[in-house]
């Protein structure tokens, strides 16, 4: 049906096919997933801004302030209030 220099380059092309197939899914497998590198990111945002509050708690405290601390227990207790 086809000629000899058809199906070599049939034979070439799918060859090329799965070569670039698994190529790139050794590529995938070697690359972080998205949402660990978004995580990352988030650690340390989240530590940097705990690092601020604390800086910033040191500078009240040194300043003779009392700083202000967020309490579940004082929260309740204003919400009861509140609520009333």
């Amino acid at each position: 049906m086809f000629g000899k220099n058809t199906s070599r380059w049939f034979g070439f092309l799918i060859l090329l096919m799965l070569a670039l197939r698994f190529g790139y899914k050794y590529y995938r497998s070697q690359q972080r997933p998205a949402y660990e590198t978004q995580m990352e990111t988030l650690k340390a945002k989240n530590q940097a801004l705990l690092q601020a509050i604390r800086a910033d708690q040191d500078a009240q405290r040194a300043a003779g302030r009392v700083p202000i601390r967020a309490d579940s227990a004082v929260l309740a207790a204003d919400s009861a209030r509140r609520a009333e």
